[in-house]
């Protein structure tokens, strides 16, 4: 519990308040800037984004710098609905983000990278988006899988039942977190 205290206190306020209820990416990414674009999945209908930002995501003091990403896959996370109900993304077309991400673990590969340079990754399939943003100023890397499943549970229950408008799940460690929401 304490290092997850002096974890926070290093956050800016800024991450802070981002990892509660960002609604765009330029809420936390200044000047975002589109490095990579592909179609993913079986009918090649999901667009990936790799997203540059001229900020740092983070300010999170480095405590060692790695040649290879760090794995989190499997890692905990906490999720958090957008309140009001109204606007959110229909959870069907999040859901063929979800087997856009299944079909490439298994043609592709299970593990995707999201370098420090690139920091955020984004998925869009209608009326819903999802992005993963790495917090941590390292490279990560993360499993297909995992963002399928994380996607899937944030879409279908942060919706208007729940007083909400979509959402994300924020890494217990506030290093990543994947969000969910309307175009």
């Amino acid at each position: 519990m304490l290092a997850r205290i002096i974890l926070l206190a290093l956050l800016p306020a800024a991450v802070l308040s981002t990892a509660i209820a960002p609604e765009s990416i330029s809420t936390f990414c200044q000047s975002p800037t589109v490095i990579s674009e592909v179609y993913i999945g079986e009918q090649k209908n999901v667009k990936v984004d790799a997203i540059s930002c001229a900020n740092k995501v983070t300010d999170v003091v480095q405590i060692e710098k790695r040649q290879t990403p760090v794995n989190v896959c499997g890692a905990q996370c906490d999720t958090h609905c957008f309140p009001p109900s109204g606007g959110g993304p229909d959870p069907n077309e999040c859901h063929v983000i979800s087997d856009a991400l299944l079909y490439d673990s298994q043609n592709v590969g299970a593990l995707f990278n999201i370098p420090a340079n690139a920091s955020v990754i984004t998925m869009q399939f209608r009326s819903c988006k999802s992005f993963f943003v790495n917090q941590a100023g390292i490279d990560e890397q993360y499993c297909r899988t995992d963002w399928s499943a994380v996607l899937d549970f944030v879409a279908f229950n942060c919706q208007s039942q729940q007083n909400a408008h979509g959402g994300l799940c924020v890494a217990a460690d506030q290093r990543w977190f994947i969000q969910v929401q309307h175009v």
